[in-house]
């Protein structure tokens, strides 16, 4: 878990979030990764702290009260939004146990219900670290996701290393 704050493209202003990447998924386009040393990017789930994309951004000001009152603003805006999630992620099941395939159709949407807060990434790239999560812990759940994001028009004919992982995942066990 990592907490970030990143400063606006044009200045005067940052956004700040939360990532959280499950131990499960050691590995990404280039190679193994070492889950000791991962930059914010790298994590998996990177999530805002507000249900619309993109999120808050906070002003900040040439003068140190100001940048410290925004600083306790965001530190607040953490502990309600970040702490809850996390909390849903540590609980048994968590939010991924409970997420189905079937949600996928409106992905954001559906996650964002369930977590108060939006996720940056894709639903192809949600679907494959659900598949990998899931692989050993629950292969049926596992292919579901692996069948629903080879069955995605927008993914067929690629050579995205996910697409890999998906039909590995599909023909253990002939697929059933």
């Amino acid at each position: 878990i990592t907490v970030y704050i990143d400063p606006g493209r044009w200045g005067g202003s940052c956004s700040a979030g939360f990532a959280i990447h499950p131990k499960q998924i050691d590995k990404d386009y280039d190679g193994k990764k070492d889950l000791t040393k991962l930059k914010t990017y790298q994590y998996e789930f990177k999530f805002g702290l507000t249900t619309y994309a993109r999120g808050k951004k906070w002003e900040y000001a040439d003068d140190e009260a100001t940048n410290l009152a925004t600083l306790s603003k965001i530190i607040g805006a953490l502990k309600t939004k970040a702490f809850p999630v996390i909390e849903k992620f540590k609980a048994t099941p968590n939010v991924l146990d409970e997420f189905e395939v079937s949600e996928m159709n409106q992905f954001h949407e559906n996650l964002t219900k369930r977590l108060g807060v939006t996720i940056a990434t894709t639903d192809l790239r949600f679907a494959w670290a659900m598949t990998i999560i899931f692989e050993d812990k629950n292969p049926d759940k596992a292919r579901q996701f692996a069948k629903w994001a080879l069955s995605k028009t927008d993914n067929l004919n690629t050579d995205w290393f996910g697409n890999n992982d998906f039909n590995r995942v599909v023909a253990k066990n002939n697929g059933a």
